[in-house]
């Protein structure tokens, strides 16, 4: 087997993604020629075109559409070998963690979190992406891309994870819905709800708790942002399980929402951080994670406090 030059996998992953030389260059911020030259030189490794003219756009060869699934996983492995260190310095890294999660999640536990690592750690970063379908579909192999991320339980199990926040479940509906400010099971199970984020299996942790009690509901919409719920709701009957906290916001931003207690009897929302074992010992990790422990600890004493 040829020679493998492992330089060129970024410039792999950026073709097949812009389907383009010249795009590809310019985001790479190298000359078009080079471009071409990575191009060619991947076209015989592979002895593949991979990219193959259509009119006046490039469509991918069927081993091209392969690779491009494989490449962020592969990209991710690669440096995160060559990431590896015996040993930890903070005070001098500048390392960036790329955490994952839904909105509200990342809005309660970040600032706590980049706080402490500001004092302590000045030169690392953190990224915060967005958790989507193709990542929830992809678990558990999607973690090995990132360094952690923010789940409620339900999504994942038998990882490893620190358990950060408890929330009790409230329901989100329109105050001018018609509803009390007690209303029976059977006057919001007949109604149109929204979810949050649903997984491979269809439901998210919130449409389980009903499952598990064998209550079958209609679900008009779902999306993965907490922040966008509200817009689904006000104005309409429909009606979300959402953590209490997140239920208590939406009502300060959106006054013509209405928080009530579930009139079932559900199990609390369960925050955590959870990680790939592969990162299990690796020092920057072992450190990340003390770090996140530390923020999840000054949350809840915060929340107890103003409680």
């Amino acid at each position: 087997m040829a020679a493998v030059d492992y330089n060129l996998l970024r410039p792999l992953r950026v073709l097949l993604e812009e389907r383009n030389v010249t795009r590809a260059a310019e985001r790479l911020h190298v000359s078009q020629s080079a471009m071409s030259i990575a191009l060619s030189r991947l076209r015989r490794h592979y002895d593949d075109p991979l990219l193959l003219r259509q009119g006046n756009r490039y469509s991918l060869t069927p081993l091209a559409e392969r690779l491009l699934a494989a490449l962020p996983h592969a990209i991710a492995e690669a440096e995160h070998v060559f990431s590896l260190q015996s040993a930890f310095d903070p005070v001098t890294s500048s390392r960036q963690f790329v955490i994952a999660g839904v909105d509200y999640t990342i809005a309660r536990i970040a600032p706590a979190l980049t706080r402490i690592v500001e004092r302590e750690a000045p030169n690392v970063r953190f990224e915060f992406p967005a958790v989507d379908a193709a990542f929830v579909n992809g678990l558990p192999d999607s973690l090995r891309t990132i360094d952690g991320v923010f789940f409620a339980h339900g999504y994942l199990t038998d990882h490893p994870h620190l358990d950060l926040i408890t929330e009790a479940w409230v329901c989100l509906l329109d105050g001018a819905s018609g509803l009390s400010d007690s209303p029976t099971a059977d006057e919001l199970l007949t109604r149109p709800w929204v979810h949050n984020l649903t997984p491979r299996e269809g439901m998210g942790p919130a449409r389980q708790q009903l499952q598990f009690r064998g209550i079958d509901i209609s679900v008009a919409a779902v999306t993965p942002h907490f922040f966008v719920m509200p817009s689904l709701i006000v104005g309409t009957d429909r009606v979300a399980l959402v953590p209490e906290g997140f239920g208590r916001l939406a009502v300060q931003l959106e006054p013509r929402l209405q928080v009530v207690d579930p009139p079932l009897d559900l199990d609390p929302v369960r925050d955590a951080f959870w990680w790939h074992s592969d990162r299990g010992v690796d020092a920057e990790h072992m450190w990340l994670r003390g770090v996140v422990d530390r923020a999840g600890a000054a949350i809840r004493a915060a929340h107890s406090g103003h409680t």
